[in-house]
């Protein structure tokens, strides 16, 4: 039907056509014609408004739900990127508080043990450290003596014109105990799980080395030994004030909190000694120093970035210590000599407590 209205139609947009065919046809045949190309293209345009009409509608209707999913998806955005910021807030600030940098007037606050493995591992153990320490010693000490003591009377015959005794004196080994402080400063350096590092120590002490022993006398005059002897009580009195040390330690990381370490090295200290003697002209009153080898085991704790808790075991063993002296009284044309050589050998066992501080950790 369309494609024979089509022909009439184009029949009809040209002249000589129509004027052909209306010869042909007649009134009658041509009106009949022309009402159904009418009617044809009447119902042509009617079908395609109708659905032109529809497919607007139907667009309309896709665009209204396009609409509808671009606003929810602008909805959903807003949501996640709120939620995106308060993440990273939170984030912002875990961070400014595990490291410190938190606001200094917000109050202290303890650290979970997360938290202080996640410190810990932000400055590790590289780095420099000061701190301090007490603690007690056990002491023990003996002490070897040799004097002599001579009264010479030049207007006396002999063998009146001298007498004397020589003493042989031996104490110990005597245990006593004492205390002590220490301050110390030192750095470290951390390789995977071991630690190395280093520090001085300086001490204030109270170490009692005293001891106690039989003294031994033999007397003579200037024809010889006399044959008399005698004994006596020996209670040389020796104490320690000062003390340093250098030392190195090397360890191994239990965790990245904990760290087990030996520690060795070299320990100086001044002695003071009284009662060495029973001459009742002479009461010297020594001091000397003594060294020797210095060697423990300890462990330390990480409290945070900075603080640390240490205990430790020490031996220290000082080498032998030797002191001499001599003096003469004279009194007109009598006079006095009196000689003295003491040895000592110490040591002592140490256990001490301690906190240091790191500070400008390599991170």
């Amino acid at each position: 039907m369309e494609e024979e209205v089509d022909n009439l139609v184009g029949a009809c947009i040209a002249p000589p056509a129509w004027i052909r065919i209306h010869a042909q046809l007649g009134d009658a045949t041509m009106i009949r014609i022309l009402f159904v190309v009418a009617l044809a293209t009447v119902f042509l345009s009617t079908d395609n408004a109708r659905a032109n009409s529809l497919n607007a509608e139907r667009l309309l209707g896709k665009l209204a739900a396009l609409e509808a999913r671009v606003a929810a998806l602008e909805t959903k955005n807003r949501e996640y990127k709120r939620e995106l910021e308060q993440a990273r807030t939170q984030r912002r600030t875990e961070a400014l508080k595990n490291v410190g940098l938190a606001n200094a007037a917000m109050p202290a606050r303890d650290l979970t043990p997360n938290q202080l493995t996640q410190t810990g591992n932000e400055t590790g153990w590289t780095g420099f450290f000061w701190g301090a320490a007490a603690g007690g010693a056990a002491t023990k000490s003996s002490t070897t003596s040799s004097e002599r003591a001579a009264q010479i009377f030049p207007g006396n015959p002999p063998p009146f014109d001298l007498n004397g005794f020589n003493t042989s004196s031996l104490s110990g080994p005597t245990s006593n105990v004492g205390g002590f402080v220490d301050v110390f400063a030192g750095g470290d350096f951390q390789l995977a799980r071991l630690v190395f590092g280093g520090q001085i120590e300086a001490t204030a002490s109270d170490l009692n080395f005293n001891s106690s022993g039989i003294r031994s006398y033999a007397y003579f005059s200037s024809a010889g030994p006399t044959g008399v002897t005698a004994t006596g009580d020996y209670r040389p009195q020796v104490t320690s004030r000062w003390m340093a040390s250098a030392l190195l330690r090397a360890g191994i990381l239990v965790d990245d909190l904990t760290l087990l370490y030996g520690i060795g090295g070299w320990t100086v200290a001044q002695f003071e000694a009284r009662n060495l003697t029973d001459n009742p002209f002479y009461q010297p009153n020594e001091s000397f120093w003594a060294s020797g080898p210095t060697a423990g085991v300890g462990i330390e704790r990480k409290l945070d970035s900075n603080w640390r808790v240490r205990a430790e075991y020490r031996y220290t063993r000082f080498d032998t210590a030797h002191t001499q002296d001599r003096f003469a009284f004279v009194s007109g044309p009598n006079s006095q000599t009196y000689s003295r050589s003491t040895q000592f050998d110490q040591s002592m066992q140490s256990g001490r407590i301690g906190f240091a501080y790191s500070f400008n950790p390599l991170k």
